[in-house]
Parts: C-alpha cells; structure tokens; sequence
C-alpha cells in the first residue's frame, strides 16, 4: 500500500453529516485502526476511500495521487466487509479470484496468485469448498485474501 492521506474530508446523508473535516495519514506500512461508537462514521470512512461512496468536500491521496473521482474498480483497494460478503454460490478459490478475474488478469496469473494468498492465510487446502462449508474464522480470512490478493 502507498501513503494515504484523507485531507478535509466530509460527507453528510441529507441533514446529518457523519464526517466532519476528516484529515487523517496513514505512512507506507504503517498499521492504522479506526475506533469509535456506531454511527461514528468509520465505514463511512473505508467507503469513501474505497470509492464505494462519494465525499461531500475534501480530498483522497494514494501514494500522493488524488484519486476522489477515480472508479473502484481502478483505485487498487481492497475492502474486507464486517459481514465479509462472500459469494455463497462460488468456491473459495472463485471468491478470492473475483477481483482479479473482474481487472482481466490472466487465468494462469490468477491460479497462482490465488493459491499464493491461500497459502499465506493457511486456507490452501480449502480451494474447493464453498463459503458456507467454512467456519465463520475461515471465511473471515477468505475475505482478507480476497482483499488483498488485488
């Protein structure tokens, strides 16, 4: 990952702004976690770098490039969701191939990418079974490895 820096950022829905003039830097290999009450705002926060929800005013740098208008799908970001969002109809394997299959990486790239991360996550042995065979740990790492095999 590069430097991220959120800088001025805020976002209301409708009359209730839940980010208020966030700034916040997060340093190349530095470890960062967002605390706070529901409602606080720190999904909020993941979105809007993700670019899975838009921000109001303020703006988002990775690796010192603005990237607030530059599509998910192009950003290079991974997200783990608290629910993990996993595809209940795919394999695991399928599931942690899913955002490289969606970025066009070439199948033979995608196998070993996967088993790598499988590998890294201890859930190589796994590749076959469906999410819904896993216990709820096992598909947290799932999640994790989808995330960051992008």
């Amino acid at each position: 990952m590069s430097h991220l820096e959120l800088i001025g950022v805020r976002k209301a829905y409708g009359a209730r702004t839940v980010l208020h003039d966030i700034d916040v830097s997060v340093a190349d290999g530095e470890f960062c976690a967002l605390l706070g009450p529901s409602g606080s705002g720190k999904t909020t926060v993941l979105n809007i770098v993700a670019g899975l929800d838009d921000l109001d005013r303020g703006e988002v740098r990775l690796g010192g490039r603005e990237i607030s208008s530059v599509p998910p799908e192009r950003r290079n970001v991974g997200v783990v969701f608290q629910s993990y969002a996993l595809f209940p109809h795919l394999s695991v394997a399928d599931n942690v191939a899913y955002g490289l299959k969606s970025r066009r990486v070439s199948r033979a790239e995608q196998r070993r990418r996967v088993a790598d991360m499988l590998d890294l996550v201890g859930l190589g042995e796994f590749h076959g079974r469906r999410p819904t065979q896993l216990s709820g740990g096992q598909q947290q790492r799932i999640a994790l490895a989808r995330a960051l095999v992008v």
